[in-house]
């Protein structure tokens, strides 16, 4: 498994997070744009699902005519690992995007910094990480700091609560487990990103499409779809669900490739590190003031990041006495799995 050490380590992450941040801030924007004209955000994230699968399958197609098969999954492989990877990220947009109806984006950041405390434990019920104070204090102050960062005197609302509360919790199962398929140390693995998106881009279809019907499935007619600022434009609509797509393709390959050199905490660590710029870019260009609450908790985020970084530090330079890996039983036969410990660089 690619791992980086010392200075080459850290370069190779400082790219990935170059290459991310640009794709990942941008699609935000973007998406915010067109649905504030479109008005169908579920629609408009199946039209990218099915984006995202075909660029895939035509890359490989590519790839495999000037070198080898790549990898694939059987049903069965698919339906233990993939599925609730693919559910868990559609239930965690479809929820997110009803949650908002109820909840400012503010008291959504809030309600959605848990998603690291979710992380934290399902890496730990799945071995994937060793249980450190440094891990406990650093989620809960990461957890907390975004929480106050993001405190605004807004009437709570309870259902939107529980709607985003479970959204973060599926962002736990889609991370963990998603870590868990792309370290794995047996034939099942998939450490490509692109094998990742063609193998989870059929499930998060199937799970969208329920949610799809149920939200907008009222107002779903050949003209509706394309309608945009109130104009039927189909080749427009098209052309702007599909760049999205793309945008949204290299935005998930980033992330798969994050994640298999480093893990699913510090994938999330990274989001959040994008979250609290995009709030300050957003405070500035609207020229709103941060209120002594709100710097304290960025001040707690960026000492949580940075007790993180130093552990990570320590325990890669601490010596081993045993092989760093897990026997996990899956009913028919003992998997070696590769702690995240391994996989991170410095």
């Amino acid at each position: 498994m690619p791992n980086g050490h010392g200075a080459s380590g850290m370069l190779k992450i400082t790219l990935m997070v170059l290459m991310y941040y640009p794709l990942s801030i941008g699609l935000t924007f973007y998406q915010k744009w067109f649905i504030k004209n479109y008005g169908l955000p579920l629609v408009c994230v199946t039209g990218h699902y099915f984006t995202k699968y075909v660029f895939a399958v035509v890359v490989r197609y590519v790839l495999e005519c000037c070198r080898q098969r790549r990898a694939r999954l059987s049903i069965h492989d698919q339906l233990r690992w993939l599925a609730p990877i693919g559910i868990c990220a559609s239930v965690d947009i479809g929820l997110s995007n009803w949650a908002l109806e109820y909840v400012t984006v503010s008291l959504y950041t809030m309600a959605k910094s848990s998603s690291i405390l979710f992380i934290v434990a399902f890496s730990l019920l799945l071995h994937l990480e060793r249980w450190r104070p440094s891990l406990g204090l650093t989620a809960t102050l990461i957890a907390v700091g975004l929480f106050l960062f993001t405190w605004q005197a807004s009437q709570l609302d309870m259902l939107g609560l529980l709607l985003v509360e479970l959204a973060a919790a599926s962002t736990g199962v889609r991370w963990t487990v998603s870590q868990l398929v792309m370290q794995r140390d047996d034939h099942t693995a998939l450490r490509n990103p692109l094998d990742m998106v063609i193998h989870v881009q059929p499930w998060m279809v199937l799970a969208i499409l329920p949610l799809l019907f149920v939200f907008e499935g009222g107002e779903l007619t050949l003209t509706r779809i394309f309608m945009y600022a109130n104009v039927y434009q189909p080749l427009h609509v098209t052309f702007l669900i599909v760049s999205g797509g793309l945008l949204a393709f290299l935005m998930e390959m980033s992330e798969y490739l994050l994640l298999v050199h480093t893990s699913g905490i510090t994938l999330n660590i990274f989001g959040i590190i994008k979250e609290v710029m995009t709030l300050l870019l957003a405070h500035h260009l609207n020229g709103d003031r941060l209120s002594n609450v709100n710097i304290f908790g960025l001040c707690l985020c960026l000492i949580g990041m940075t007790v993180h970084g130093a552990s990570k530090r320590h325990s890669k330079s601490a010596p081993r006495t045993s092989s760093p890996t897990s026997l996990l039983s899956n009913g028919d036969s003992d998997r070696k799995f590769l702690l995240s410990l391994d996989c991170e660089s410095a």
